[in-house]
């Protein structure tokens, strides 16, 4: 009887452990399994062969951590995911918020799973900022502007940022030539050469540039050579002007005698003032000539109004008494202005 109770449990025993590590088997094989997808990517396949692992064995920590890493794998993902839909809703800050809580919530973890999974949050990462930066270096109106956002570009040390850089910097180009094309249009050379300089800053070697450069400077050593020809042409005529304000400022217009019922001689005239400023007390020196020409008489008479303006017109007017009544040729006289006296304003 003993005998057959041993041989049973013997037996009962054989059969348990033969099942037990067909449960293990099973248990490794799904846990296998499991790695292969996580690595491959297939992170819920992945995630449901731990679990089969862990329902086979329970006992199974390597399923059980396995399992942790895959659904922080999956919620990174996921979170990777609505990072990249808030970039293309041009919602930065939310999708960098989102890439670096991705970022943190993986920072424990190693191995090849999220080897992968950081470059994956690099990729998104860097996504999001040279989408930023390309929607930055939209509208904006001045090179400082444009400046900023270069140097954030350049900080970045990818092929992407590096391609936005140039973008900004062509655009900071185009900016510097329009500036200076405007100062140069109002002959406002400094302007123009330091909106030039402020280009060649970030584009040393730029050939619009620097042949724009050039053009301004001979346009200024040309407009300055103009402008002292000017100066001297306008001192030339400013000293042609005062000499003739000196010597020639008062046009005599007409001259005319009459003989009146009382036998004398009448003079009336006018003048016109030549003078580019006002003058005034302008004086006419005359001379009374007989009809034989000789002087008879002489004198000063003022014109008036006392003051006359560039082009005005004067008038003066006199008459000559006292002449012998038994002088008959009076009508024969003649009258001559010597010349001018004025004063200039």
């Amino acid at each position: 009887m003993p005998a057959i109770i041993f041989l049973l449990l013997g037996s009962g025993l054989a059969g348990y452990f033969l099942y037990e590590e067909s449960v293990t088997r099973t248990a490794i094989s799904s846990f296998e399994q499991g790695e292969k997808l996580a690595i491959e990517g297939d992170l819920k396949a992945a995630q449901q062969k731990f679990e089969e692992a862990k329902q086979k064995r329970s006992r199974f920590p390597a399923a059980e951590t396995n399992e942790n890493m895959v659904s922080t794998a999956i919620k990174v993902k996921d979170t990777l995911s609505k990072a990249d839909k808030a970039r293309q809703s041009d919602n930065f800050t939310k999708a960098m918020k989102l890439v670096n809580h991705a970022e943190q919530s993986s920072t424990s973890y190693t191995g090849p799973l999220f080897t992968h999974l950081q470059e994956d949050i690099v990729s998104v990462k860097t996504t999001v900022m040279v989408a930023e930066l390309k929607y930055d270096m939209k509208g904006k109106e001045s090179i400082d502007e444009l400046k900023l956002v270069l140097t954030r570009a350049e900080t970045l040390q990818v092929d992407e940022a590096q391609e936005v850089a140039g973008q900004i910097r062509n655009q900071i180009v185009d900016f510097s030539i329009n500036e200076a094309n405007n100062h140069l249009e109002e002959n406002h050379f400094t302007e123009a050469l330091n909106s030039v300089e402020e280009g060649l800053q970030i584009n040393k070697e730029n050939e619009k540039l620097v042949n724009l450069k050039t053009v301004i400077e001979k346009r200024r050593t040309a407009f300055e050579e103009e402008q002292q020809k000017r100066i001297e042409h306008a001192m030339v005529a400013a000293a042609k002007e005062e000499e003739m304000n000196r010597t020639s400022a008062i046009e005599l217009n007409d001259l005319k005698t009459d003989v009146t019922d009382y036998n004398e001689l009448k003079v009336t005239g006018s003048v016109t003032s030549k003078a580019t400023v006002p003058v005034n007390s302008i004086g006419a020196s005359y001379r009374v000539l007989d009809a034989d020409g000789e002087q008879f008489d002489k004198g000063e008479v003022y014109i008036n109004p006392d003051k006359l303006y560039p082009d005005d017109t004067g008038k003066f007017d006199f008459k000559i008494y006292d002449i012998d009544k038994d002088l008959k040729d009076l009508e024969q006289f003649t009258v001559e202005i010597d010349h001018f006296t004025w004063y200039l304003d």
